[in-house]
């Protein structure tokens, strides 16, 4: 299962030194609770979450403190990150906030770090980390937490600085999630290798073969990923991560009829997985029908998704759900209908973060851009770019940067500045727009290594959705498609 969310990221740091034992004593920073069973149900979460990744049991076990102890700042905050209930995130937020008078300044830092993420505090946020990292700098789960939260900035350089730097080489979770770091660097090597090392630690648990499935499906290994995605699956069966692992390995293999049973068996079997996990599958299941050209079929799976997170009161998600559908939609007027109702959706602002709203804004903004270059209103795309740009020069946000990179870049582009572009475009190079761009671009600047480097991201992206289904198969089709001259045809090089 892919790196656990803002997972039981505090656990083992913040609870007794029973998580700490390789640590010297002092290192590890203690909870502020008075409860040995909340201590010792803290340890079980972990265990559940960041290790073995069963994270519905890990939420139960959560709940379940804050009830023995409702005082329990941190019990809170981790309640917090590893929720999948947005409405859930967001109050145990607020509680965790609520009580951190009773806890210590070191847990207080903690709490202020992800209360200024969440308010969308980025510097301050930032210095918390750095502060309470300088005061436990080898303490392997402030490491884990670190490691995750700029993972989740798309500062994988730095999450990746933070793990070598800590020397911490022996614990499962936080090997994991640095796997999952190498592997969006492309270093794949390095992921494996970790992965082996994963494996080993937990020979009896279904996650580090799930995991392991992933990071190969990343590589574009699809053959060997379903291989591991099975070894899970006969560790545990009910470890339904691997079954929609499987599934979208299927999407990525161009078998889009045997993905959507394989998701629909799945979900049939498994009726109660968690809101989030339901909306990720769900939205990979409706991204088969556009690989198959059935847009209309696309669009009912969408409102239906769409129609369901309206009931949830999940604004935010609605609001993406409708952006993801105007990426799709041929007609100019119907695109912008939809980015409407997203900006609608959005504006509600229930059950989500500040950080989420910004970050969302960001992206329906750069749809309605894209849209207007598309179309050739150019006005519409301008004065989207200009509320982009204000937006990002507000906020110290990587998400909303490489948003704004990208539109830039896109517009760039469209008016054949393609030199200028190209810096713009290398800031968003987890975006398969940008990156079939940014190939078009470095080729017309006679940039060949440039080139060479974007064409193979993008031909191994990987991560099933809307993006990837409507960008890489057509571009990977172009860089196989054979001219009587011999050559290969790049009719994905085309602006």
């Amino acid at each position: 299962m892919k790196f656990t969310g803002l997972v039981l990221l505090f656990i083992g740091a913040f609870s007794s030194v029973t998580w700490a034992d390789s640590v010297a004593p002092g290192v590890a920073m203690p909870l502020t609770t008075k409860s040995n069973k909340v201590r010792a149900l803290v340890e079980l979460a972990y265990k559940l979450d960041a290790d073995t990744v069963q994270q519905d049991k890990a939420i139960a076990v959560m709940r379940k403190v804050v009830k023995l102890d409702p005082n329990f700042a941190m019990g809170h905050q981790i309640l917090a990150q590893i929720s999948l209930d947005p409405r859930e995130q967001v109050e145990q937020q607020q509680k965790a906030f609520a009580t951190r008078k009773h806890a210590s300044p070191a847990e207080q830092t903690v709490i202020d770090w992800f209360e200024n993420a969440a308010d969308h505090k980025l510097i301050p946020a930032i210095m918390n980390m750095n502060e309470v990292l300088r005061q436990y700098p080898h303490d392997r789960w402030l490491v884990f937490l670190a490691n995750f939260w700029l993972m989740s900035q798309t500062q994988y350089e730095r999450a990746a600085e933070v793990y070598e730097s800590s020397g911490i080489s022996d614990s499962p979770g936080l090997i994991n999630n640095a796997a999952y770091t190498y592997a969006n660097m492309r270093k794949f090597d390095k992921a494996f290798r970790l992965m082996d090392k994963y494996v080993a630690l937990l020979p009896a648990e279904p996650n580090p073969q799930d995991s392991y499935a992933e990071l190969l499906r990343m590589a574009g290994r699809y053959d060997e990923a379903l291989k591991h995605y099975q070894a899970a699956l006969a560790i545990s069966p009910r470890f339904y991560s691997s079954q929609f692992g499987i599934a979208d390995t299927y999407f990525l293999m161009g078998e889009e009829p045997r993905a959507r049973r394989a998701y629909d068996t799945t979900f049939a079997n498994f009726p109660a997985i968690p809101i989030l996990s339901q909306i990720q599958w769900r939205t990979n299941e409706a991204s088969t029908y556009l690989r198959e050209g059935d847009f209309e079929g696309a669009r009912r799976a969408f409102q239906t998704i769409a129609d369901g997170a309206h009931r949830q009161g999940m604004s935010q998600v609605e609001a993406d759900i409708y952006r993801q559908m105007a990426i799709f939609e041929p007609q100019p007027e119907q695109a912008l209908a939809l980015l409407n109702k997203a900006d609608t959706a959005l504006h509600v602002r229930t059950h989500a973060s500040p950080t989420s709203i910004q970050q969302e804004a960001a992206e329906i903004l750069r749809t309605r851009i894209e849209v207007g270059l598309k179309t050739g209103d150019k006005q519409t795309a301008d004065r989207a770019l200009a509320s982009l740009a204000s937006l990002s020069e507000g906020s110290s946000d990587k998400v909303i940067e490489s948003s704004y990179q990208g539109a830039a870049g896109a517009c760039l582009f469209f008016a054949h500045m393609y030199k200028q572009s190209i810096p713009h475009l290398e800031e968003d190079a987890d975006n398969p727009w940008s990156l079939k761009r940014l190939v078009v671009a470095c080729r017309r600047t006679k940039d060949v290594v440039r080139a060479k480097r974007a064409e193979d991201i993008l031909a191994n992206y990987n991560t099933p959705g809307v993006d990837q289904a409507l960008v890489v198969p057509p571009f990977r089709k172009s860089l196989e498609t054979p001219l009587t001259n011999g050559k290969v045809k790049r009719a994905s090089l085309q602006p």
